[in-house]
């Protein structure tokens, strides 16, 4: 797969996606980014009330970027980019150290089964990265739905050196998406969390 730097749906591809935190640090603007964004336009909403902001979906399916990217386009918001790709890439190679106001990252796949574990995005790996990524005083939100990824995703934020801000089975308004929506009619137990960078 081949990684991509986009905003504008018809005009997909930007070959120059390492250049993608001097893209996005306009002027020092504070930078959010948002990991797997899937179907929501949680990201978009959140724009929208913060235009000095910038912000960053990242999403792996290149369906949902271009959906995410037409979305983008029609709400005529110029704060906003999409990033079609591995999350880990852009940890690993396009973040500078301190350089992110807040990540995001609500109910990624918990891989239930044992064996499938190794597959779960939330790793100590990324976690070290997500910590080197943010900026002092920078937070992570989390959430969940799966009791044994909540205890893995604690274990791997807390051994990466993130302090615990709070832990809650409520989402608040502003984060909720359509996996929430759809667990809180089904009267199903979510975990939220949110984590600081000391």
């Amino acid at each position: 797969m081949r990684d991509h730097f986009h905003l504008d749906p018809e005009a997909v591809v930007v070959e120059d996606a390492p250049s993608l935190p001097v893209a996005m640090q306009v002027a020092g603007r504070p930078l959010h980014v948002e990991i797997g964004f899937g179907k929501d336009i949680r990201t978009l909403r959140v724009a929208s009330e913060s235009p000095d902001d910038v912000f960053l979906g990242v999403e792996i399916s290149r369906k949902k970027a271009m959906s995410f990217c037409r979305k983008v386009a029609r709400a005529n918001l110029s704060n906003v980019r999409a990033y079609w790709g591995d999350a880990r890439k852009v940890l690993g190679e396009m973040l500078p150290a301190d350089s992110v106001e807040s990540f995001t990252v609500l109910f990624p796949d918990p891989w239930p089964k044992r064996r499938h574990w190794k597959n779960r995005w939330i790793q100590p790996p990324t976690s070290a990265q997500l910590f080197a990524a943010l900026r002092p005083g920078g937070r992570l939100v989390v959430a969940t739905d799966h009791d044994g990824y909540r205890d893995h995703i604690r274990a791997c934020l807390q051994g990466a050196q993130f302090e615990l801000v709070y832990e809650r089975e409520t989402i608040p308004e502003g984060d909720k998406t359509l996996f929430a929506k759809r667990f809180e009619r089904l009267g199903e137990t979510v975990t939220y969390f949110r984590w600081r960078k000391p």
